[in-house]
């Protein structure tokens, strides 16, 4: 396990145990909340794999803490995991353990609430401050406008090895958090590219593809495998890497070979164009006018892309309709860059659900 104290001397009203749980990583951190700011105090980090539950690492989380400051003692658990809740459990999308919020709370004696992972990222967003360049960074329109956030609703999408969709309602004083499984709606083609590669995938599928699987890791994934099957893929280093990585890998090396190769920077290309054609989809349903957030490891590494030629801003700004591309214009568009908010967002949650 490895530790890291980030404010060990921070003051605190309600200090909350809050966890991020993936298929890769679990992350615990003590998460303290004082005059409405949230302040990440000590995090812990492990491989999943490398444990079957959840009750030694926070034991162990709780231990290291009040050994070196006694009153860092929880007075609630928030964990954030990666798959479907019900009943205050999580069943693991991508490990065979689960995450039991009243077996936590029995164990530990502590209120233990557990949450959905992309709910965590939305609670996560109202403690950004978007003018913080170490928290967020401005995506700027075709116009040179960076627009200011206006007090209403706020959208957010994650393109990881899914795609998450998330939005906060704003009831004049407060963001209330929203779920949603737009990442499944259908995906609408706009070109020659993006409709060979969705009749590729109806016919693999058997069924008319969602967004998920064409603009999420496993839709570089994807697309990888199709354009190897239709157009073919260049017999080089990079490529012959590619190929011989396992599958949920590729995106990565896909991503590393495109500042060099010229097929790979195409599949960027077009994974960028996809996003943001659906990042625009989702924001004329919901009209994010207090910020459209882009989240996720994904988007993070692959910020030079979107940026390049502002190709993400010249597709996002699209639409068939003249009237609407003035609206779109006006959407602050923020990429999130602390890698802590399902931390700050799962102590939120804990402060607004857990009493």
């Amino acid at each position: 396990m490895q530790i890291k104290w980030l404010n060990p001397d921070a003051k605190f009203d309600r200090l909350v145990l809050a966890g991020d749980i993936g298929g890769t990583n679990t992350n615990l951190g003590l998460v303290g909340y004082k005059d409405g700011k949230f302040t990440l105090i000590l995090e812990t980090d492990c491989p999943s794999k490398d444990i079957d539950g959840l009750d030694a690492p926070i034991r162990e989380t709780l231990k290291i803490a009040v050994e070196s400051r006694a009153d860092l003692k929880p007075s609630h658990i928030c964990i954030s995991a990666a798959g479907p809740v019900a009943n205050n459990k999580c069943v693991m999308t991508n490990l065979p353990w689960s995450v039991d919020g009243d077996a936590l709370t029995s164990a530990t004696g502590i209120p233990t609430l557990v949450i959905n992972d992309f709910m965590a990222i939305s609670y996560g967003i109202p403690t950004l401050d978007v003018d913080d360049p170490a928290q967020i960074h401005k995506l700027v329109h075709t116009d040179g406008s960076t627009p200011a956030p206006q007090k209403t609703t706020k959208a957010v999408i994650g393109p990881g090895t899914g795609m998450g969709v998330g939005f906060l309602a704003f009831d004049g004083q407060k963001y209330i958090p929203a779920c949603s499984e737009g990442g499944h709606s259908t995906f609408a083609p706009f070109d020659k590219d993006s409709q060979e590669f969705h009749d590729y995938m109806e016919k693999k599928i058997g069924t008319v593809p969602g967004v998920e699987p064409l603009v999420s890791g496993m839709g570089l994934r994807n697309m990888y495998e199709w354009w190897k099957e239709t157009r073919g893929v260049p017999d080089n280093e990079a490529f012959k890497k590619i190929e011989e990585t396992e599958p949920n890998d590729r995106p990565k090396y896909i991503s590393r070979a495109s500042d060099t190769d010229p097929v790979a920077a195409e599949m960027m290309r077009l994974f960028v164009k996809m996003l943001a054609r659906f990042a625009s989809d989702a924001a004329t349903l919901f009209l994010p006018l207090g910020g459209f957030y882009l989240a996720g490891g994904t988007v993070q590494k692959d910020l030079r892309w979107l940026e390049r030629d502002n190709l993400f801003m010249k597709y996002f700004e699209k639409n068939y309709n003249p009237n609407i591309r003035p609206l779109l214009n006006k959407i602050p568009v923020y990429v999130i860059k602390d890698y802590s908010i399902s931390l700050y967002g799962a102590a939120n949650a804990s402060l607004n659900l857990q009493k």
